[in-house]
């Protein structure tokens, strides 16, 4: 039958959320973003996912683009630069 996808706050929310993404067969990564937060981080094709769960709320943001692969190493530099 399967795991219905019940987004929830809390560990409980977060255990369901990874069984579902196990179940649907999604590579994830799990990473300690704050004090009090854990993010789970995966990618579908042309989409990436990052979603937050706390104790209390859980959001989760989606990004978007090219799936390019690219050369010009002198640009990821000036990236990588601009943002620290």
């Amino acid at each position: 039958m399967g795991v219905n996808m019940k987004v929830q706050p809390g560990l409980k929310g977060l255990l369901e959320f990874l069984e579902f993404l196990n179940e649907q067969k999604i590579i994830h990564r799990i990473d300690k973003v704050s004090f009090d937060s854990l993010m789970i981080s995966f990618a579908l094709v042309g989409t990436r996912y990052e979603v937050y769960f706390h104790d209390d709320e859980v959001y989760y943001s989606r990004f978007t683009g090219s799936e390019d692969l690219l050369t010009d190493f002198d640009e990821l530099e000036r990236d990588v630069r601009s943002d620290t």
